[in-house]
């Protein structure tokens, strides 16, 4: 299954997965009358709809080839951190948040995420104990429809929690997250961290070290 968030809807693909993503776009495909209704359907979603969608019955490489076409596709990666039985979450743009950033040319997920961990929260030492699901989120820039990836990583590190806000991101806070206010910052967080990575946080902060 494949979801991908737009402020508060989502468009479902029940039978659709990443990485039908990565494969050339077949010839004749983009020619098909099924192509065209994907790709009105998918963009009247976008841009008129207050609801959510679900797509189930379309080809994939045809849902593939509307999916390329609309949008122009931005990798990030960002971190769960579990550091004194707590998760570090940021406050950004006055919204709350996990420490996140785009993946530079040359970079591995892994990289990105180490070091936008490390630049939006001056925490160091970090290292990386699993991946996490991605989130799949897109949004209006300069007219053209983006389609951000995130891939999350779990993270531990020994440094003592002396953070310090990238504050030229927009950042203005570092704060820990522990049982008495996660279900606050799940509630006002983006719905698609709260739906990827809720179970992930709650499971975390209820591990006993």
């Amino acid at each position: 299954m494949y979801i991908l968030f737009c402020n508060n809807r989502t468009l479902v693909c029940r039978n659709f997965f990443e990485q039908f993503l990565y494969d050339d776009v077949k010839e004749g495909v983009c020619s098909s009358q099924v192509f065209e209704n994907t790709l009105n359907k998918i963009n009247n979603w976008l841009e008129n709809s207050d609801e959510n969608l679900v797509i189930d019955d379309v080809d994939n490489d045809i849902l593939a080839a509307a999916i390329k076409k609309i949008f122009r596709f931005a990798p990030a990666a960002g971190g769960i951190i579990h550091i004194n039985n707590s998760i570090v979450a940021i406050e950004r743009n006055g919204i709350l948040d996990l420490p996140k950033g785009h993946i530079e040319q040359g970079e591995s997920p892994e990289e990105a995420a180490l070091r936008e961990v490390r630049e939006e929260t001056a925490i160091s030492n970090l290292s990386i104990i699993k991946q996490l699901p991605s989130s799949h989120h897109c949004y209006l820039l300069n007219n053209q429809w983006t389609l951000k990836k995130t891939s999350w990583f779990l993270m531990s590190t020994n440094d003592e929690f002396k953070p310090k806000p990238q504050t030229e991101e927009g950042i203005s806070k570092v704060f820990l997250l522990n049982k008495d206010n996660v279900n606050e910052f799940l509630e006002k967080t983006f719905i698609s961290l709260r739906i990827t990575l809720g179970e992930e946080i709650i499971s975390q902060l209820t591990i006993d070290n």
